[in-house]
Order: C-alpha cells, then sequence, then structure tokens
C-alpha cells in the first residue's frame, strides 16, 4: 500500500497561488519568523551553507523558529557531504538521498522551487496579481 501524498502548508499553498483552488488551512498554526545567528558547534562547511541559503529564505519568508531542526539537519548533511569529497572518498548514497529530502523540505531543490511562486513586491496592479 503507497503512503498517501504528505499535505502542502498553506503558505506554499498561498505563494504557489493556489493551483488546486481547494479550500485553505485557515487554522494552521503560523509560527513566529525568524531564525537567529547560526549555530557555534557548526563545522565551516556547516556555517556556510547557512549562511548562504538564510537570508534567501528569510527574504522569501519560508523560514520559521520552528524550522530550526530541518535547516540545522540541511547544513550539517552538507557539510559531511563537502568534507567527505574534499577527502577523496566516496559519497554515500545514502547521505544524498537525505540532503535531496532536506532541501525540498527547505524549498532549495529546483523541481521544489518550482511548485513556489512568489509575488513581485514591485507590482502595484493588483489586477496583474489577479490574472497572473
Amino acid at each position: 500500500m503507497q503512503n498517501a501524498k504528505k499535505p502542502i502548508p498553506t503558505q506554499l499553498k498561498l505563494l504557489a497561488g493556489n493551483p488546486g483552488k481547494r479550500p485553505l488551512n485557515t487554522n494552521e498554526p503560523q509560527p513566529e519568523t525568524g531564525i537567529g545567528p547560526c549555530p557555534e558547534w557548526f563545522l565551516p562547511e556547516a556555517e556556510q551553507e547557512w549562511n548562504r541559503i538564510v537570508p534567501e529564505l528569510e527574504r522569501l519568508g519560508m523560514l520559521t523558529k520552528i524550522d530550526i531542526a530541518i535547516l540545522e539537519a540541511h547544513c550539517v548533511c552538507y557539510a559531511e557531504m563537502v568534507v567527505t569529497a574534499k577527502s577523496h572518498k566516496p559519497v554515500k548514497a545514502a547521505l544524498i538521498g537525505q540532503l535531496r529530502i532536506l532541501a525540498a523540505e527547505l524549498g532549495l531543490s529546483p523541481s521544489s522551487r518550482s511548485r513556489i511562486s512568489v509575488p513581485n513586491p514591485n507590482n502595484d496592479d493588483p489586477t496583474e496579481e489577479f490574472f497572473s
């Protein structure tokens, strides 16, 4: 028996323009935004990944305080992959798979990003947003 498709968060549905036109969950929790500084215990490679992705994800409004664990896990997996590759050892497929899953959860993969549409902040015409 196949697993049911996991629900898409309301914020992502809104960013995508609610393509299915189904009713949105108005009771979905709205966690506080803002992640804070990079954890001090990170390897340099994990810190580099954190500094690369957090500003952009925050700019898009896609990170909240409760996302910290998945964000940390992504950065740690990324760092492990980089350290392994730099030491000329084979990177395990399980690590790559985990990194792909975490990246998709954060909207970092091309396919997960293609399902998100961010409104243009410079567009003052409300009819343009309606017809897009």
